[in-house]
């Protein structure tokens, strides 16, 4: 439960799944590092590795994979501690603050929404907090609800927005692209028999995919920043009934990525899927749809 490497100062920790990363998180995890650079302490953003719903069997699409979230949660704080559920989740409030947040984490002020809850069975509150942190020193500060546009910036929300192919949506909740990360695996070749070579993408089974379509979209390949057009979908031309996640790179598209890990940055929708009546009609298509992926990444605003 103690991180790797032991904190040389105390810290400001702030607590949560964390899933995708939004706006909400952020406000944690900004007000959490203000703290900490003020105070001369540590920074830290604690985790789950999996959400604790998704060990109890109610499992919800991840908006980011576990590595993928942790890397995003280091841009914001100095240090991230991962836990795992199965190993914290019969803690009571009391030991958790004292094992958890004291003895590994050694925690003097600590950052939550207000409907944070912690400890078997969710038995601890934020009131519960302040006062069992109160014996070690430990402050509390309860950050508000962010909203973008009256809406309130959830996961639960931003999978909905990406379930319907809403792409600007959800990054106004996220404050980022939506992204998928994959390692690129062997596919039908259908695309470059055609002229249009993809990449097929493997992704995490737990990670939500968006809605099945055609998306602008920005690939990075390593420290290359790459324009690409995205398809999701079943490939309803061919026939082929399995759900697919293929990226297009728009100036490069004969180079190999075989067994490279992408990361897809999803900027637009531009259309859903659709089946065509002959593979002509599906090229032609193809060619209206990268002319307007060069258009929405050209004017991305």
């Amino acid at each position: 439960m103690a991180p790797e490497t032991p904190l040389e100062t105390p810290a400001a920790v702030t607590i949560g799944t964390f899933d995708g990363v939004h706006r909400g998180h952020q406000a944690l995890l900004n007000r959490a590092h203000e703290f900490a650079q003020s105070q001369e302490l540590t920074s830290v953003a604690l985790t789950f590795r999996r959400p604790p719903q998704n060990e109890l069997g109610s499992p919800k699409p991840l908006l980011l994979s576990p590595e993928e979230k942790l890397k995003l949660l280091g841009e914001h704080v100095d240090r991230v501690g991962a836990l795992d559920f199965q190993e914290v989740r019969w803690l009571s409030p009391e030991a958790f603050v004292a094992e958890i947040l004291q003895a590994s984490y050694r925690a003097r002020h600590v950052v939550t929404g207000p409907d944070f809850r912690f400890g078997r069975d969710r038995s601890g509150d934020v009131e519960t907090l302040r006062s069992l942190g109160a014996d070690y020193g430990m402050t509390v500060d309860v950050v508000d609800p962010v909203q973008v546009d009256g809406r309130a910036v959830s996961s639960t929300a931003i999978r909905e927005l990406l379930r319907e192919g809403a792409i600007a949506d959800a990054t106004e909740l996220l404050g980022r692209w939506p992204r998928l990360v994959g390692r690129v695996v062997s596919g039908a070749g259908e695309g470059r028999r055609i002229g249009y070579p993809t990449a097929n993408l493997d992704l995490d089974p737990e990670v939500l995919v968006p809605a099945d379509g055609i998306y602008a979209a920005w690939t990075r390949d390593g420290t290359k920043t790459r324009a690409s057009a995205l398809y999701v979908g079943e490939r309803p031309t061919y026939r082929a009934h399995a759900r697919s996640v293929e990226v297009h790179l728009l100036d490069h598209p004969e180079r190999s990525l075989h067994d490279q890990t992408l990361t897809v940055e999803l900027v637009a929708r531009v259309r859903p899927d659709q089946t065509f009546d002959s593979v002509e009609a599906l090229k032609s298509q193809i060619a209206a749809d990268l002319d307007e992926v060069r258009r929405v990444l050209s004017h991305p605003g």
